[in-house]
């Protein structure tokens, strides 16, 4: 018995929706307030149709350098047209900075961003295990094979963005999420309140019996 190319299909349709989240948000208009996540939005210039294409990644910053790892190597649209085209627009929280991108080729420096990203966190060691030929995550076992990894440095220009920032959804559409967002934190608030205010719980359980 063999899966339907639909059935493969579905779940990797479902995981790209899911990881363009932030990209709504920031048509929403709400880019500012995701500052403190450490996601950009790479605008790139398509390698074939010239158009801006835009994607969110992760990223880790040292100095005023910019970092990103891919995930799926140099398969990716995004890689393919920074490599063409290295100029891009990064939109960090409520900044637009125009960037030139580089594919690094150092092992020390694409070792150094291997540990950016893994030191807060163990997921990051089970994926780059899981990326690469090493038989764990450590930085030990990723020394010997940081040339299995495609890292890309950003670097700021200081020059006005060539390329545009993602497009906002129209005003009723941004004014009706920002409604709907409101009701749902007031909502959020208030069963938190009746949950930990005194006498919340029983008064739920007399109501239950």
């Amino acid at each position: 018995m063999t899966l339907s190319r639909a059935a493969i299909d579905k779940p990797q349709a479902l995981a790209k929706e899911f990881f363009r989240i932030p990209l709504y948000l920031y048509q929403l208009g709400w880019g500012p307030a995701l500052g403190w996540i450490p996601l950009l939005v790479l605008t790139s210039k398509g390698r074939a149709s010239g158009e801006a294409r835009h994607v969110v990644v992760e990223y880790r910053r040292h100095g005023n350098k910019c970092y990103v790892v891919s995930g799926w190597g140099k398969h990716t649209d995004w890689y393919k047209n920074v490599m063409e085209n290295p100029r891009v627009t990064l939109q960090i929280g409520g900044d637009v900075l125009d960037a030139k991108t580089e594919a690094v080729d150092n092992p020390a420096e694409v070792l150094s961003v291997l540990y950016m990203f893994s030191r807060n966190s163990w997921i990051y060691e089970t994926m780059f295990a899981q990326m690469s030929s090493a038989p764990a995550g450590n930085l030990n076992s990723l020394a010997d094979v940081v040339d299995e990894f495609t890292v890309v440095r950003l670097e700021p220009t200081g020059d006005d963005p060539e390329l545009p920032t993602v497009e906002r959804f129209s005003e009723p559409v941004r004014q009706m999420a920002t409604i709907c967002a409101v009701i749902a934190g007031v909502w959020v608030l208030s069963s938190l309140l009746r949950a930990l205010l005194p006498g919340g719980g029983r008064e739920r359980r007399t109501r239950d019996r």
